[in-house]
């Protein structure tokens, strides 16, 4: 069966034949309904301070190189989200299983690359503010397809009792009824003119966009002029014996253009007669066009809650590191992309996930486990429910809930710390020094050298600990514990990429940490003092929160 066949199939409970999806006309539209298949600002009201139509200046917004970079970081980006469906009633976070999740894995069944379907939708609730799927549905009323709307083809229709009654999509001068419960209809805020659709915040930075395709027609115009500002050409006035015909002028004009545009920028011209130049417009050093683009290139991508170095745009360029560049991802993951996908969620949850039976508490959400940028923020998770389990804070079984860890009953109220060691009293007037080995003041040397060059890895703790052991200090019992406990902890951060030499990503943050506290010189070290202490009765102290 073909896709036509499909969608005729499945359009049996509609009154009228809706066209295939995508079908853009070309027709002036806007909020109109008629569509022209353009991403145009659905603007209503004028900018402050402001007469002009920003909506006509800023034109396409997909064709401005910012625009198109943030739009892109999302629908790239996007591919590394799953759907799931989570159930709360049991007071944790449990994952369901339910077809709704094939659906959207793939919502036109083969017939249209998910990639599409999703960022069609996702660019439309971003530059448009409103964003459409309709269900398809087949026999027994069930959904099985999810079609993507253009959102300037789609209006809602309602009265002044009932604010939506059904939509209407229309498709090069034929409009389709489509019934309300048949669209998830994804809105970004409100319209200050219409309370049922959304606004994008792209609306309030037209004026950066235009400035910045005002900016690279300009930049253009120069170098296509041979980088040489306007300028105009005529005879000196203290000079009465020069008379320019049109014919000369025409002349002039064409030589010059000649010997100073494209290839033979640079080169040089001789005048027979005695000419004045003047400049009419700013060089390119004087226009400082950089300048003019720093503005666009961080208010555009804040508006869509990105950052400029997350991008490579070069607002963001100038002091970036690998260490923050790798936090603007994560930001730009937090800023952005995790409050969008709350949204999408919701939108799903209540306009979708009903059609498939789902438990009492059933709700989408998404798993970014496999997400790159996030991999730090769930270390520090680990972290912060080790700390706070082992400061006897909370119990084993809240710790491991912070993880999405399922707990045993046995870690039901088991705290850390809750069973002691009696320390002999023959051990209590006992003093031992200990002093790091040669191992591991060259790993503790490494590291540091490491810290200078920018690596990241490891925490104030850690570089105290380093310059313990590169100045051959005593290291007390209890340091020596801590460390045994560093190891402990992160002995698997040995099996991340880059954790050795050859390796790429080397040194990865774990291995600069490991290094920090004397490496596996260290780790033997303090694993054979630390069994001598347990022997002797000494007590296990709980290791610093930053290490």
């Amino acid at each position: 069966m073909g896709f036509f066949d499909f969608l005729k199939l499945t359009s049996a409970n509609n009154k009228e034949q809706l066209p295939p999806p995508n079908n853009y006309s070309m027709s002036v539209g806007g909020l109109t309904g008629r569509g022209n298949g353009d991403l145009l600002a659905l603007l209503q009201k004028k900018l402050p301070s402001s007469n002009r139509d920003w909506v006509r200046e800023a034109g396409d917004l997909s064709l401005n190189s910012i625009v198109a970079i943030c739009t892109r970081w999302y629908l790239t980006n996007f591919s590394q989200v799953a759907f799931q469906v989570v159930n709360k009633s049991t007071g944790q976070k449990e994952v369901q299983m339910n077809d709704i999740l094939e659906l959207l894995k793939d919502p036109m069944n083969g017939n249209i690359p998910p990639s599409i379907v999703w960022g069609n939708y996702i660019q439309d609730y971003l530059l448009l503010g409103n964003a459409y799927l309709r269900k398809i549905r087949g026999i027994g009323n069930s959904v099985i397809a999810l079609e993507y709307l253009p959102a300037d083809m789609v209006r809602p229709i309602g009265d002044s009792k009932v604010a939506i009654q059904y939509y209407i999509y229309t498709v090069t001068g034929a409009e389709y009824k489509i019934e309300k419960e048949d669209i998830i209809h994804w809105r970004f805020g409100r319209s200050t003119t219409d309370i049922r659709l959304g606004n994008s915040p792209i609306n309030s930075v037209l004026r950066e966009i235009s400035c910045d395709n005002q900016a690279s027609s300009t930049a253009y115009g120069l170098i296509k002029n041979g980088a040489l500002p306007s300028m105009i050409i005529g005879p000196d006035a203290n000079d009465n014996s020069v008379d320019i015909s049109p014919d000369d002028a025409k002349t002039i004009k064409r030589r010059l253009r000649e010997d100073f545009a494209t290839d033979n920028a640079g080169g040089i011209a001789v005048l027979s007669g005695a000419y004045k130049m003047e400049r009419v417009s700013f060089s390119p050093s004087e226009l400082d066009l950089s300048e003019i683009r720093r503005l666009p290139e961080t208010r555009v991508p804040a508006a869509l809650g990105l950052n400029a170095m997350c991008l490579g745009l070069n607002a963001g360029l100038e002091n970036s590191t690998y260490s923050n560049y790798e936090q603007s991802q994560s930001a730009a993951w937090t800023d952005g992309m995790l409050p969008m996908l709350d949204s999408l969620c919701e939108i799903l949850s209540i306009m979708l996930l009903p059609e498939f039976s789902p438990k009492p508490g059933d709700y989408v959400d998404y798993d970014v486990s496999e997400v790159r940028a996030l991999a730090e923020d769930v270390y520090a998770n680990s972290e912060r429910a080790a700390t706070l389990f082992e400061k006897g804070v909370i119990s084993r079984a809240d710790a491991k809930r912070m993880i999405s860890i399922q707990p045993l009953p046995e870690d039901e109220d088991f705290y850390y710390g809750a069973v002691s060691f009696p320390v002999p009293e023959v051990t209590k007037s006992l003093s031992f020094k200990y002093f790091p080995t040669d191992g591991m003041k060259e790993e503790a040397k490494k590291a540091l050298k490491w810290k200078d060059e920018g690596y990241k890895g490891g925490t104030r703790v850690g570089l105290a600990r380093a310059n313990q052991i590169v100045n051959n200090e005593n290291l007390s019992d209890d340091t020596i514990l801590r460390m045994y406990s560093f190891f402990a902890r992160h002995e698997v951060d040995k099996q991340a990429q880059g954790f050795n030499s050859g390796e790429e990503g080397y040194p990865s943050p774990g291995r600069v940490a490991w290094s920090l506290w004397g490496g596996d010189a260290g780790q033997s070290w303090s694993t054979k003092i630390r069994n001598r202490l347990m022997d002797e009765g000494k007590n296990i102290v709980p290791y610093e929160p930053e290490d």
